[in-house]
């Protein structure tokens, strides 16, 4: 509350000001001390106005206020404000003269507030307020996606086709339970940029780099399968087959403050076909026979990966060849990460944890992605196979082409088993989709 002395200057009143919610609980208490058996005495009114800057009618609605709550039951007088929604200054500019405006303006001209203001001649203010009364108006990234040849459309139809049962005549995806995707990604020791949120009060933390361009980076190969129960352990299956770091081992080259000349360390290899085979062969086939579920064994199962160049020294023949049974490798369609879980977001799960981590050395930032990659929960990876599912039928809606608008399918509220759940491919698509291949 405002002290006492500020009555003797006698401030200019001013009748249009508003007060808060605690502004005028403090008036209603300012009250309160100077009423007498519930009655205010003469001049109080006046003077309470004064110390607070307001007019006097302003003082009166809120004793008048609180002494009708109390009256009318309330345990604690209720002094907050009643203002409408439409009080205020009138706006000079109706919302569709806003859209109207904004929509003039080509989509170059739109990628910040300032630049859409100053083309569509809307102050930045004026459309920051439009915004929040109007949903639809709100910033989207827009990113850049691999170019399609028609050939690559058709095997993006074709490869979405054959994960729909045909037996049955159905149209229903299948479960994808003997599937292993496969995919390498790079992660880096910190980022040029980071964001916190800090108190005024507080120090911004402050990270040096020698460089801006070359900041230690490390690639890991991460292989999942989609989670699923396992009827011989009687356990649930987590999809997690595991995640490697291409690295060797190497010795320091001279001596520092961290370390002497020829302690053990770990660098980042570089991956080509005869590296990458034998992360396949020694790593993730090892791994796939312990952890897959037995009936997911039961039939063979298929390594998917894309089409990088070093990954055509693993093929179905060669791993046979290398006495691996029971493991097929199929190559998911060129240009199509989107095709793959891990790109789809599980990558970016992983990333999220691992950002979080404080790292300095490689040895920490191989033992962050681990650890972040194990406590991702189940369901995230589950959800990946059903967004790809749905992936599948937008590309069979649109023809094979990537240019399609992902749903949000609220997989939270209206799943219950995200383990057992497939997606229903609307058959009207699966019906135009097999018409316009057999048209070619």
């Amino acid at each position: 509350m405002p002290s006492a002395s500020l009555t003797a200057a006698s401030p200019r009143l001013n009748p249009r000001r508003k007060l808060s919610n605690d502004e005028r609980a403090a008036v209603y208490h300012a009250l309160l001390s100077r009423s007498m058996n519930g009655k205010l005495p003469r001049g109080a009114l006046s003077a309470t106005a004064q110390l607070f800057q307001c007019h006097l009618r302003t003082v009166s609605r809120v004793w008048t206020r609180a002494q009708s709550s109390l009256r009318a039951g309330a345990m604690l007088a209720d002094v907050s404000m009643k203002f409408k929604g439409n009080s205020g200054q009138v706006a000079t500019r109706s919302p569709k003269d806003i859209e109207l405006a904004i929509k003039a303006v080509s989509h170059n001209g739109r990628q910040t507030l300032r630049d859409m203001a100053a083309q569509s001649g809307i102050p930045k203010t004026t459309i920051v307020r439009h915004m929040k009364v109007n949903p639809k108006l709100k910033a989207m990234s827009s990113y850049s996606k691999p170019m399609l040849t028609d050939d690559n459309k058709v095997q993006r139809m074709k490869h979405a086709l054959s994960f729909i049962p045909t037996l049955s005549k159905g149209t229903i995806f299948g479960n994808m339970n003997n599937f292993v995707h496969v995919d390498e990604k790079w992660f880096f020791l910190t980022t040029v940029k980071k964001r916190y949120y800090l108190y005024e009060d507080e120090v911004l933390p402050t990270r040096f780099l020698k460089s801006k361009r070359f900041i230690t980076k490390v690639m890991f190969l991460a292989a999942v399968a989609r989670p699923c129960y396992d009827h011989h352990k009687k356990c649930h299956f987590d999809g997690k087959i595991g995640v490697w770091p291409f690295v060797k081992p190497v010795e320091a080259k001279r001596n520092s403050k961290n370390r002497p000349k020829g302690t053990p360390l770990l660098a980042p290899e570089s991956v080509n076909a005869e590296v990458y085979r034998k992360m396949i062969v020694d790593n993730v086939v090892p791994a796939i026979k312990a952890k897959m579920p037995r009936q997911s064994q039961a039939n063979i199962i298929y390594l998917q990966q894309d089409n990088a160049s070093p990954h055509a020294s693993v093929t179905t023949q060669r791993l046979l060849e290398r006495g691996v049974t029971g493991i097929g490798v199929s190559n998911q369609p060129p240009n199509s990460p989107d095709f793959n879980v891990l790109d789809l977001g599980y990558f970016n799960s992983i990333q999220s944890l691992q950002s979080r981590k404080c790292t300095r050395t490689v040895e920490e930032l191989i033992d962050a992605v681990k650890s972040s990659f194990h406590e991702l929960p189940r369901d995230n990876l589950s959800k990946n196979f059903i967004s790809l599912q749905k992936v599948m039928e937008k590309t069979l809606e649109h023809m094979g082409r990537n240019d399609y608008k992902m749903p949000h399918m609220h997989k939270d509220a209206t799943i219950k088993d995200l383990t057992l759940f497939n997606v229903h491919c609307d058959p009207l698509v699966l019906e135009n989709a097999q018409a316009y291949l057999s048209g070619r």
